[in-house]
């Protein structure tokens, strides 16, 4: 009778955990609908202008009314709101965390960036294959022909503030009762997801993953926050600004041997100088990368099936899967 009863209690509680992994799948898959929503449809307005408005192939004012106010004045703000209710969240212990180990996870983090870039270089290679053209990439467009200073203001300061928000806290405060490792396993993957392509796909998971952790770690995403905006500097600040005084199509001795070549193989050697730190310290530190228990134990064979089988999730997971295919093999 008490294996009876014990049987019911624990499916009764696997349905309860699948209902809330669902509602906060769904809430996800309707966070990103709002963000890419809204800025898709800013921009079939901007299609409908005559082409005599002057700023319509603007890139600068384009990328400013196209896609950072959609994303962050209107996508973003409801995004919050629709997370805001949903799931049990707790409050995780603060802990302060010092410069030099702050620093250690920056370098760190370069490993996971490079790893995942090589993976998505691989898998859009691939996909190029297949289709008889390479896989675009909308991010390199937009960092090299785009004014720095939005770049800045829109990559470096504004983005992290509002991703980290949405994507670490607010959702690792509503799973982390189900231990911090299904916290930075769901933070990460629904982190690649929500970059809606196979480039950032792979690294934005891995390095969604580490930044979980470091909050789980803390529970204070102003670290987070800090190293979110130091990764995108260095990706796109420095090279970008470099390759905006190089003419890749055009490469003669001259300028192979310019300033700006000079100043990019600079570039070059110091973010392989960070790699290489980077997975020194990874290697030496990587006894401390555990992740504890949370006052709700799922097994690991059953974990997977509670986490990610149930309706909202894979709802979550198919949506933006379909929308990096279309991106992949349409755009």
């Amino acid at each position: 009778m008490e294996d009876h009863t014990s049987s019911m209690a624990g499916a009764e509680n696997e349905r309860a955990y699948k209902k809330e992994f669902s509602g906060i799948g769904l809430r996800v898959l309707l966070s990103g609908a709002a963000i890419y929503g809204v800025q898709l449809a800013v921009q079939c307005l901007l299609m409908l202008l005559p082409d005599t408005v002057a700023w319509r192939n603007d890139m600068n004012i384009l990328v400013v009314v196209g896609v950072v106010m959609p994303m962050y004045v209107i996508g973003f703000p409801l995004a919050f709101l629709i997370m805001k209710n949903g799931g049990d969240k707790r409050v995780i212990e603060k802990k302060r965390m010092k410069p030099l180990h702050f620093f250690v996870a920056f370098l760190i983090s370069y490993v996971f960036i490079w790893v995942g870039n090589l993976i998505g270089l691989a898998v859009t290679f691939g996909i190029g294959v297949l289709k008889g053209a390479p896989v675009s990439n909308d991010l390199n467009m937009v960092v090299s022909d785009t004014n720095i200073w939005i770049i800045i203001i829109y990559m470096v300061l504004i983005g992290p503030i509002f991703e980290e928000l949405l994507l670490r806290k607010m959702l690792c405060d509503r799973v982390i009762k189900y231990g911090q490792g299904t916290a930075i396993l769901l933070s990460g993957l629904l982190f690649g997801l929500f970059h809606g392509n196979f480039n950032q796909f792979f690294y934005a998971c891995l390095i969604g993953g580490f930044l979980a952790f470091i909050y789980v770690k803390t529970g204070n995403v102003k670290y987070t926050i800090g190293l979110h905006m130091m990764i995108n500097f260095m990706g796109s600040v420095p090279g970008g600004l470099i390759l905006k005084n190089i003419d890749l199509e055009n490469l003669s001795l001259e300028t192979l041997t310019g300033p700006a070549m000079i100043l990019l193989m600079l570039y070059v050697l110091l973010v392989y100088a960070i790699l290489i730190a980077g997975f020194v310290l990874l290697l030496i530190n990587r006894s401390k990368l555990k992740a504890d228990a949370g006052e709700i134990i799922l097994e690991k064979k059953e974990r997977n099936r509670i986490v990610f089988g149930n309706p909202g999730m894979i709802l979550c997971i198919v949506g933006f899967g379909i929308m990096m295919l279309v991106q992949a093999f349409l755009g």
